[in-house]
């Protein structure tokens, strides 16, 4: 692929099945704000990062089948192979210190396909916490987003405006959880750094770090309440459910048992829900029987939860 931003073929018709398998790995995904995502120009994406390879999925159902590039750290280009497929998939490789100096200097060509993209109005999205965390709370914001914008924006002479995003996951290491994406009002860039006249450039990067965390901590949201219905009534509902549990157990057994071996085997459990997505992408057949597994297993362990609050 000459360029990352073009149109190129199987892109769209995968992107479909891409995003009908991110949906069928939750109970529902709601959006609020979108309307504030400007349509044209150039338009970075700032969300917050904690589920892995899940919050870019995410973030290609937000936009609805609009192609939408990615910054991912370098390492994960190591592999020759794994690169293509990367880039295929639009993401392109940011290296940060700790990578070496020789990896920080390929970044002026990354950047200039960044650019390129912000040029023919293709959405970049940038993750500024650097890595993912799997919490209702923000790493610091890291200001390498406000220098590609200030880099985008004196080379384009058009405005350049960061979108914060607030993704909430009801449940961080479980499936067929709620999922909320909120759209925060953009900052365009030429006005941030007007607003902060007489300060340092050092200062004004640690202000408008500060100020996009907040953002999107705000758009974060609380945990997500659940809703608790009659304890007899779901404990016989509990009952009745177990024939149906026992079939979907076997029919998904190609989903969540390599599932739970990889895991097991991983310590950065964030990757959880990607792992699902990966082996939901493999086997929709199963979808069948993996979504009410995992819908019947989480009613199950709350009830388990509930009953053992009533005990004690």
């Amino acid at each position: 692929m000459a360029t990352i931003w073009e149109k190129h073929k199987g892109y769209l018709p995968a992107l479909k099945y891409v995003n009908l398998t991110t949906r069928s790995c939750f109970r529902s995904i709601r959006i609020e704000g979108k309307e504030r995502i400007p349509q044209d120009g150039a338009v970075i994406l700032a969300p917050n990062h904690c589920a892995a390879l899940m919050d870019p999925l995410l973030a290609l159902v937000l936009f609805d089948g609009k192609p939408v590039v990615f910054g991912a750290r370098s390492d994960i280009f190591a592999n020759p192979k794994v690169a293509k497929v990367l880039r295929w998939l639009r993401i392109l490789p940011i290296a940060r210190e700790r990578n070496g100096l020789s990896e920080v200097a390929k970044n002026f060509d990354t950047f200039k396909e960044i650019i390129d993209c912000l040029d023919h109005e293709v959405p970049f999205c940038l993750y500024p916490e650097g890595t993912h965390n799997p919490e209702r709370e923000m790493l610091p914001v890291k200001k390498g987003i406000f220098r590609i914008a200030k880099m985008a924006q004196e080379q384009l002479g058009v405005p350049v405006r960061i979108v914060p995003v607030g993704v909430n996951y009801e449940y961080f290491f479980h499936g067929q959880g709620r999922i909320i994406i909120r759209v925060g009002e953009p900052m365009e860039i030429g006005e941030e750094f007007a607003k902060r006249e007489g300060q340092t450039e050092s200062e004004i990067y640690r202000d408008l770090c500060t100020t996009l965390r907040d953002h999107d901590m705000a758009l974060i949201g609380a945990e997500q309440p659940r809703r608790h219905g009659s304890l007899v009534l779901r404990v016989l509902l509990a009952l009745l459910s177990l024939p149906l549990f026992a079939i979907c157990t076997v029919g998904s057994l190609l989903i969540w048992l390599p599932r739970m071996i990889i895991m097991h085997r991983m310590e950065d459990k964030a990757w959880s829900h990607t792992v699902r997505f990966v082996l939901h992408f493999i086997f929709p057949v199963l979808w069948i029987f993996h979504i009410p597994f995992e819908r019947l297993t989480r009613f199950y362990r709350h009830l388990v939860e509930d009953l053992r609050r009533r005990v004690i």
